[in-house]
């Protein structure tokens, strides 16, 4: 939608969304990885995971918003609104790439597997292009900086889910949530988080593209 808008010369007004739901992961000991790989096995690395991952979304109504080293930030619930649907999309996407990276091989270190740290958090935003030479379709607001801070302050394999998430999840009945307990996230102060576990009756998370 954005893209034909640009393409069609037209300005692509910033919009607040009353509610959305962000999604932010990053690979747990890629610094380390990193420094034992050679540039051109890390390109290669990223590339073959972010391709793997980009098929995976394909199947769910989520927005990849942009990828910066080993972070992913996907969203749903823009540009086109989806209801409540934007929590029930991102998490049955984040347990889909959990299964997919516990099966992941690396090219030159088959031997290593990789780590998903995942957080998802839901609320409001503004969204806009920025840039003329290069437009970025870029998110704004609160809700960004406590979904990064999800994922910050989570855990290998697993997905920190904020209690604003949690609450919309809890409408649809089929997922399995615990609960992690009082975190402080930076800026943020004391904060109720969840681990999502699992949803019921949904086999096809094993399905890689």
């Amino acid at each position: 939608y954005v893209a034909e808008q640009l393409k069609s010369g037209n300005h692509v007004r910033p919009e607040t969304f009353e509610c959305v739901t962000i999604y932010f992961s990053d690979i747990v000991g890629f610094t380390s990885l990193s420094a034992e790989s050679t540039p051109m096995e890390v390109v290669n690395l990223l590339n073959d995971l972010y391709t793997c991952f980009d098929a995976i979304i394909e199947n769910y109504d989520v927005y990849k918003v942009e990828t910066i080293g080993d972070a992913y930030m996907v969203v749903s619930g823009l540009p086109i609104r989806n209801g409540n649907e934007h929590a029930n999309e991102i998490a049955r996407m984040a347990l889909s790439l959990l299964h997919a990276i516990d099966r992941f091989t690396i090219r030159h270190r088959p031997d290593k597997k990789l780590q998903l740290r995942i957080g998802i958090h839901s609320g409001s935003c503004v969204a806009g292009v920025v840039g003329l030479k290069m437009p970025r379709y870029c998110l704004f607001g609160d809700t960004v900086n406590t979904a990064s801070r999800m994922e910050s302050n989570g855990q290998a394999m697993k997905v920190h889910v904020s209690h604003q998430t949690k609450v919309i999840l809890d409408e649809f009945g089929t997922f399995v949530l615990s609960l992690r307990g009082d975190v402080e996230l930076k800026g943020k102060g004391i904060t109720r988080t969840y681990w999502l576990e699992d949803e019921k009756n949904m086999p096809s998370y094993s399905i890689l593209p």
